[in-house]
């Protein structure tokens, strides 16, 4: 089931990255939390597939240009996958480039993911998913 559920996570984050738009195997009840991510200082959790999308659409307001890189999926193990990921956004109006990297905790139950949490660096992911990098 591991394996099935780092796949799941795979497909969901891939197509997300490609088409910013999200698939079939998100939960309609997703729980995005970001309170373990203090760069963000909106609001701390969104709730649904248009919760997700809201706060989507806020953190990539300020970018004309928004790319996500991916760059591991860890089987954190009891239907935990952690990812770690680069983004970076190109300001409106502007020359000037961001960067960040970022980890991932997702949680996957019957098929689908149900709830990601949301840190300012991958080590934080892991140690909160119970793992060391």
């Amino acid at each position: 089931m591991s394996q099935e559920n780092v796949e799941i996570v795979r497909r969901v984050v891939t197509e997300f990255t490609e088409t910013h738009q999200l698939s079939e195997l998100v939960a309609p009840d997703l729980v995005w939390d970001l309170r373990s991510w203090p760069a963000w200082s909106g609001q701390p959790e969104f709730r649904g597939r248009d919760g997700f999308m809201d706060f989507f659409a806020e953190w990539t307001d300020a970018y004309e240009d928004w790319t996500q890189e991916v760059e591991s999926f860890i089987d954190a193990g009891d239907a935990q996958i952690v990812v770690t990921a680069r983004q970076r956004g190109r300001l409106s109006g502007s020359d000037s480039w961001v960067a960040l990297r970022l980890g991932f905790l997702y949680t996957v139950e019957n098929g689908l993911m149900v709830r990601a949490e949301v840190y300012a660096s991958p080590e934080q992911a892991l140690e909160a998913a119970g793992l060391r990098e």
